[in-house]
């Protein structure tokens, strides 16, 4: 079943039936402020941090779905009917009114049709504003003049959530609401300057600021009193809980198009005073939201491709950059699922998304680079999840309050090797490599950078002391530990040994000594790939099982994922990794993704593992106490997904690596919403796997490496548009029956054209490579602000 489309062309996903049976969400903001809100306009706004610094509040996997939000009333003041612009929370039957979304980037847009008036709530956040923007437009189409209030709604945070969630013996006492030259002003009493405001471009006819007085008792916003009433009650009051709703009576003539706005903000009153002057005409709201056109458009155009693929084009050129975007810019803690009840950076999904967004996001991924490594530890392992604002001078309220960011000491912050994901800091050296690679930023390597604990070192002297760690952390069969876990945050192997880290350690080893190979730095260069070669070794010796790699050995010494095991036979991180690492030589290498397409595949995806455990093992730690089928036990894990991608690519099997494409390609899941449920836009964090009922449903969209990897095995190595140190390779995977695509890669200040062409039908392998019509060996870097022309032909 289909609910509804893509619209390319103005980079939208339009929901054309909003009775949809789950979320669809899309995120608004691109600096400090964010909302996440939904197709029925439910959702939340916070600032900065979304649990320290939440402004409206959200009550997740509640019931009704997905409340409060950000509302818009419209009430026919001649009869009392009324209803919202958006689906929810009215509800009016949808055989009576027509509703539609309609999700772009960084906006959202609510179209009603009803009772003889047309009305389009739009939100967004301008560029370089703390505020929330609701603009609203209003055309009577009913063929005769109309008696229309309009009334907002949001219901005001105290900010941090866990005062949101239970610890109303205080927050309900120390915040209050007032009124006054036409805005809302909320004072969060307890935290220094913790303003919100909420203002109108009109002069409202009445207003309330205590929920209770605009809801009414035994009522939910589906019937607010104040709303069915007609007018607002003028409530205030010191402490309690606080909204934001302005009422204003308007009469439209037939055939007459009204726009107003409602401003949701950061400050005090008198911000708002500034933001309602400068926002109350319409002209400056357009002009605000084609800014943000204008910021996407710049950043869509670093890549875009023609395929002969269309969900792949309408994702890598529009949605799945947009994905990567947002994880990169929020981190991982904010969305309907992670509602902000803990924030910070998690260090193993940070180093990958800020490896995905290069090209079009190089000052955001250096920031996250930087953040990173002043959270590493001088021993060489990562805070699992920490706050960048750590390690930052800043400056902090004279007095303590529960809403500000605590401060832990060093003895609290510096967690030991116990609690010590054994990946978390190895995805950093790829991550620098490929920021040096994107940007040829050789001099950021030299910058000095402290550790978490004590020390400091340069970037390149953190990347060793990374790569050093993981050589000295290893077990019996000279495999890494697993540590607390591994990138499996269920598989707790403790004093066991993770044949995935060990891959991506022989990874990391390949990409630094080619980086110290490119600085002229000899010794460092032969020094590790010496490592690189001894740790490959290592792994074929240890870990082969005859068609497919070990996922690891228990602390006592029993391998994981063995030809021998009933549950838990075959794993697709290991096997996807000794491949893209370098590790495995074609033969095994083919062998080993064989079996991962024999024993992981299905339509949905490829499994994390098969067959599902059944039966907790503590040696191997939480996944076997997940059911069936759900999150990492025997889920179509989404993360992992594309590293079967490049992997097949890896190995020259470009048609194996579109067929897994295909299948977790969320555009071709549009017309089985029934089953998927989540969005067709966005990559989720698992699918249901097939040992479940719910087989194909799909959980947890947008805040998932599903979308950054997704974009990176994609570009870099099935269309094989990668940047290497010294140009751009042109090195494609596709399909045979492919005649070739086309693409336009902004790098270095330059634009490459670029054609690719498949006379042969093959998958693999330049056969000439072209640059302004002139045979070349390599590409090499144009000058900035010059355009070429780059033709490959396979064969």
């Amino acid at each position: 079943m289909q609910y509804g489309h893509f619209d390319n062309d103005r980079r939208e996903y339009v929901i054309d039936r909003v009775d949809l049976p789950a979320s669809w969400t899309n995120y608004l903001g691109t600096e400090e402020m964010c909302a996440v809100v939904n197709h029925t306009a439910g959702g939340y706004l916070f600032h900065k941090s979304a649990e320290y610094h939440r402004i409206t509040r959200f009550r997740a996997n509640a019931v009704p779905m997905d409340r409060p939000g950000h509302y818009i009333y419209l009430r026919d003041d001649d009869t009392g009917e009324y209803w919202s612009v958006s689906w929810q929370p009215v509800g009016k039957p949808l055989d009576w009114a027509k509703y539609t979304c309609r999700h772009g980037l960084s906006y959202t847009k609510y179209e009603c049709e009803y009772g003889g008036i047309r009305a389009v709530q739009t939100l967004f956040i301008p560029r370089g504003e703390a505020v929330e923007i609701w603009d609203l437009s209003l055309e009577n189409i009913s063929g005769r003049a109309r008696s229309i209030s309009v009334f907002s709604y949001a219901e005001l945070s105290f900010h941090h959530i866990d005062m949101d969630n239970r610890n109303f013996q205080m927050s309900l006492y120390a915040a209050g609401g007032s009124y006054a030259d036409g805005i809302i002003e909320q004072d969060l009493f307890y935290e220094e300057n913790g303003f919100q405001y909420f203002a109108a471009t009109f002069p409202p006819d009445s207003y309330d600021t205590v929920r209770e007085a605009f809801i009414g008792p035994y009522r939910t916003e589906t019937d607010p009193i104040g709303v069915e009433r007609g007018t607002l009650s003028g409530s205030t009051e010191l402490g309690g809980n606080q909204c934001a709703s302005l009422h204003r009576r308007f009469i439209l003539a037939p055939g007459e198009v009204l726009r107003e706005a409602f401003f949701l903000g950061e400050g005090p009153r008198a911000e708002g005073v500034r933001i309602r002057k400068k926002y109350a005409p319409p002209t400056a709201r357009d002009a605000a939201l084609a800014a943000l056109r204008d910021y996407w458009d710049e950043k869509c155009a670093a890549l875009q491709i023609d395929t002969p693929n269309e969900g792949m084009n309408t994702l890598i050129n529009i949605w799945t950059l947009y994905q990567s975007e947002i994880n990169v810019q929020f981190s991982r803690f904010a969305s309907f699922i992670e509602v902000g009840g803990r924030t910070g950076l998690g260090y193993r999904d940070t180093a990958q998304d800020a490896m995905t967004v290069l090209h079009s996001n190089p000052a955001r991924c250096k920031e996250r680079i930087v953040q990173l490594l002043k959270g590493l530890v001088s021993e060489g392992y990562g805070l699992h999840l920490f706050e960048p604002e750590w390690f930052e001078e800043t400056p902090r309220q004279s007095f303590k309050s529960p809403t500000v960011v605590p401060t832990p000491d060093k003895s609290s912050m510096i967690h030991g090797l116990a609690d010590a994901c054994s990946d978390d800091a190895l995805w950093l050296v790829s991550t620098v490599a490929d920021y040096v690679r994107e940007t040829g930023d050789a001099a950021f390597l030299d910058m000095p950078v402290p550790y978490a604990d004590k020390g400091t070192d340069t970037v390149y002297g953190h990347l060793k002391t990374i790569l050093d760690f993981s050589q000295r952390m290893v077990g019996a069969h000279g495999i890494c530990q697993g540590l607390r876990a591994d990138w499996n945050d269920c598989l707790n192997l403790g004093g066991g040994e993770s044949a995935m880290v060990s891959f991506l350690h022989v990874w990391a080893l390949g990409n630094f000594a080619a980086l110290a190979r490119w600085l002229g730095r000899k010794a460092d260069a032969e020094h590790y790939e010496a490592v690189r070669r001894s740790v490959a070794d290592v792994c074929e010796k240890e870990l082969w099982d005859g068609r497919w790699y070990l996922r690891g050995f228990t602390k006592n010494g029993r391998p994981i994922g063995t030809d021998a095991d009933t549950e838990g036979k075959v794993h697709l991180e290991s096997n996807t990794w000794a491949v893209l690492s370098g590790a495995a030589g074609p033969e095994r290498g083919a062998r080993a993704m064989d079996s991962v397409e024999e024993y992981l595949y299905t339509p949905w995806g490829l499994m994390l593992n098969a067959p599902a455990y059944s039966k907790p093992d503590d040696d191997i730690g939480f996944v076997t106490r997940v059911y069936k089928g759900l999150k990492e036990n025997g889920s179509i894990f989404s993360h992992p997904n594309p590293w079967a991608w490049a992997a097949e690519c890896v190995l020259g099997r470009g048609d194996r690596a579109m067929q897994f494409y295909d299948a977790l390609c969320p555009y071709w899941q549009n017309d089985k919403i029934e089953t998927r449920k989540a969005e067709p836009y966005s990559y989720c964090q698992f699918i249901t796997g097939r040992d479940h009922k719910k087989f194909g449903e799909a959980h947890h969209p947008f805040m998932t490496g599903s979308g950054g990897w997704s974009y990176v095995a994609a570009t870099r190595y099935m269309l094989g548009i990668r940047p290497e140190f010294d140009g751009l390779v042109i090195d494609p995977c596709i399909p045979g029956g492919w005649d070739g695509f086309t693409a336009v890669r902004r790098f270095r200040g330059a634009v490459y054209e670029i054609e690719v062409r498949n006379p042969a039908h093959v998958c693999k392998g330049v056969k000439a490579l072209y640059l302004d019509g002139v045979r070349v060996e390599r590409l090499p870097l144009l000058a900035p602000g010059t355009t070429g022309r780059v033709t490959a032909v396979l064969g």
